[in-house]
């Protein structure tokens, strides 16, 4: 059992340390205060650069020789990426985003704001060495840069449901909306207006019918869904507007639609909300 005087000392000597760092006091009488409750002022709390700083100092030969080793392979690496074979460039990054992935699973439940981090580092990561290595090997002519968006759609929506997250789902969506708009611009380079609400429409309506039949399965993907589908209910317009199709009548087609979403969610918010929420 905790001894209460040794909890009030803590207490006390974490409020000077306050007073401290929020020059509240000037530091010769935070000094003295907190030498009455410590024996030695090298105990008094740090703040978390300290804290790594201490903690750098405590760390063994092995634990050194093993972060410098790491950091010089990471170095080494890094120099001579360009030089590898594709194959060697595309499980390198495969590896490290993973590793990054995992990690953040890891911390998820006891430091979620670090696995926060670590988890989009991964994702960003993934992302940006893969665009490099599209670059680099010149398969930008080759439907590179639409592999590359269609990975990342895969692997973050992936992710998003193994990890339960909401926006690494939402994340992935976006990335296959852009897919399937660069795809239409290459396959259809001259549509009407009538067919570009065909191309996006359905696929609003089945997103729409998809939140609401995989919510119960899938929690976090239920919103995402939904918001998938609005956001596809409005891409007809976003895609004429980029494309330059029809532009006269992209006003009016939004005002429409804007009514028309807005009439059906409030006659059906009974339905929606329970799903979405």
């Amino acid at each position: 059992m905790a001894d209460p005087n040794e909890e009030k000392r803590d207490m006390i000597v974490k409020e000077i340390e306050s007073w401290r760092r929020n020059k509240l006091l000037p530091e010769q009488y935070c000094d003295f205060l907190q030498n009455i409750y410590l024996d030695d002022l090298n105990e008094r709390p740090l703040g978390p650069i300290g804290n790594a700083v201490k903690k750098i100092g405590q760390a063994s030969g092995k634990q050194w020789l093993l972060s410098f080793g790491s950091f010089a392979l990471i170095c080494v690496v890094v120099l001579h990426f360009s030089a590898f074979h594709p194959l060697l460039q595309i499980g390198l990054t495969v590896a490290a985003a993973a590793a990054l992935t995992v990690i953040g699973a890891r911390l998820r439940e006891s430091a979620p704001i670090r696995a926060w981090l670590s988890t989009g580092a991964g994702m960003a990561f993934f992302a940006g060495v893969g665009y490099g290595i599209v670059e680099l090997n010149g398969w930008r002519s080759e439907s590179g840069t639409e592999w590359l968006i269609g990975c990342c759609a895969f692997v973050w929506i992936a992710s998003g449901l193994a990890l339960k997250s909401s926006i690494l789902q939402g994340g992935g969506w976006l990335a296959a909306i852009s897919l399937y708009a660069l795809l239409l611009s290459s396959h259809v380079p001259d549509p009407g207006i009538a067919e570009v609400q065909v191309f996006w429409l359905p696929a609003s309506l089945l997103f729409a019918w998809l939140s609401w039949y995989l919510h119960v399965k899938f929690k976090s993907a239920g919103a995402v869904l939904f918001a998938t589908a609005l956001v596809l209910w409005f891409m007809p317009e976003v895609y004429s507007a980029l494309y330059g199709i029809g532009e006269k009548w992209i006003q009016a087609e939004i005002v429409a639609k804007i009514l028309v979403a807005g009439l059906g969610m409030f006659r059906l918010r009974k339905q929606w909300m329970e799903w979405v929420a």
